[in-house]
């Protein structure tokens, strides 16, 4: 692989919209260089995070995959360079061996993912469920003390406390000691905000309005009376709905946004609209099942 990375890269890069002033045998630090300023080229992004594994570059390989992982397009997202590299625990435990400050939020995002996840498949959620969501809180906090810590607008560590948001609302829900509705809206609140700071810094992401969309829906089904100081439910399922067309522009090939876009018309009770998108669905599966 590492013998046919450079030709590869020199032919990618030499597409229509990709075009690197760049020749053969590119190494990982002057691919780093290039995509600081064209950070939407997954491709490169992908091929750099095998060139940086082969190279024992574990914590910056991480992160990479980390940014394609929680900004890309789906196919990069959902790739093996990306959300599969993340749910491998061997490269967690060699990217967190480097002990990089700037993987803090990144390693507590996943940490938090598997816990809860782990629970869920061992059938110990129901016992466990109090003391799941203290510890994911406790994940959150210290993230958000290192990502203040470091003093710098990072990306990926901000998605990260995102991801940490959205996992800790979802510990709170499977908590049932208590009806915690006002613990779900500061976390939710927070985590909008700084999505939506990520989609200002990388408008072109699809990642962070769909990481919008979900939480701008789980605002709007809070009850009513635990949102006085927000919009109306209508105005936030209208935002949700935004946010999934937005990242449906920026990546019109993921299989999943059609579907949540049925699903939050259907809540907002724009009944057309839900009908439509319903239609899209089927034919979808129709046409993927032949």
């Amino acid at each position: 692989m590492r013998r046919l990375l450079p030709a590869i890269l020199f032919t990618v890069l030499l597409l229509p919209g990709r075009a690197w002033a760049a020749s053969p045998g590119l190494s990982s630090e002057q691919i780093e260089s290039e995509l600081a300023h064209k950070p939407y080229n997954y491709l490169a992004r992908q091929l750099l995070v095998d060139e940086l594994r082969q190279d024992g570059s574990y914590a910056s390989a991480y992160w990479h995959a980390a940014w394609l992982t929680w900004l890309a397009s789906r196919q990069y997202s959902d790739s093996d360079e990306g959300a599969g590299l993340l749910r491998d625990r061997r490269n967690r435990d060699r990217a967190a061996s480097w002990q990089s400050e700037g993987l803090t939020a990144t390693i507590a995002a996943v940490d938090a993912q598997h816990l809860l996840y782990d629970s869920c498949l061992n059938g110990s959620i129901a016992q466990q469920a109090e003391r799941i969501r203290r510890e994911i809180a406790a994940m959150l906090a210290h993230a958000e003390e290192a990502d203040a810590k470091a003093g710098r607008n990072d990306p990926v560590a901000r998605m990260a406390l995102v991801q940490l948001g959205i996992t800790l609302d979802d510990a709170i829900l499977l908590d049932t000691t208590g009806d915690d509705h006002t613990s779900r809206l500061s976390v939710l609140r927070i985590a909008a905000t700084r999505a939506a700071a990520v989609a200002a810094w990388l408008p072109q992401a699809p990642g962070p309005h769909r990481s919008l969309a979900i939480i701008r829906a789980r605002l709007a089904d809070l009850p009513a009376g635990r949102r006085a100081d927000m919009d109306g439910r209508g105005e936030l399922w209208d935002t949700a709905i935004a946010e999934a067309d937005r990242a449906l522009e920026l990546d019109p090939s993921d299989p999943y946004l059609p579907e949540l876009l049925w699903t939050l018309h259907l809540r907002a009770g724009h009944w057309t609209q839900a009908a439509a998108w319903q239609a899209k669905v089927e034919e979808t599966a129709k046409l993927s099942s032949r």
